[in-house]
């Protein structure tokens, strides 16, 4: 196996793709959750993430969950991902900024995109279409 990535909630629905993805690739998966380590407890996630090259955070509510995350990223100096659909958990990760990689809304839902039409949009209430 290749590089050990630890996955945050990875019992539920899309952690489980996550890890099958990341085994199909060569990576050596890193599960774990809440009942590891919860987000309120940094060091139990500073645990979790050690021996890990990445962590992919597929534990929601992001508005909870990834900023703890990223910190405890931080401290162990690795990058962070994850698939938030949650365009405030995603401005809030973008406004904090970070000394590592961090890139948030990497899935589904188009959350990434929303983001990136908000900022682009500025101070603008509506808009007829983005392209």
């Amino acid at each position: 196996m290749g590089h050990k990535v630890a996955v945050y909630g990875a019992s539920g629905h899309t952690g489980r793709f996550v890890l099958a993805e990341l085994e199909k690739r060569g990576f050596e998966p890193l599960p774990f959750g809440r009942a590891q380590a919860t987000a309120d407890y940094p060091a139990a996630l500073d645990r979790a993430l050690t021996g890990a090259a990445a962590v992919i955070n597929t534990a929601g509510p992001f508005a909870v969950t990834a900023l703890p995350l990223i910190a405890a990223a931080e401290r162990v100096g690795i990058p962070y991902v994850d698939v938030a659909a949650e365009i405030e958990a995603n401005a809030d990760t973008f406004a904090r900024g970070a000394s590592i990689p961090v890139v948030p809304a990497m899935a589904f839902f188009g959350g990434l995109a929303d983001l990136l039409v908000t900022a682009a949009m500025a101070d603008w209430t509506t808009a007829d279409s983005a392209h």
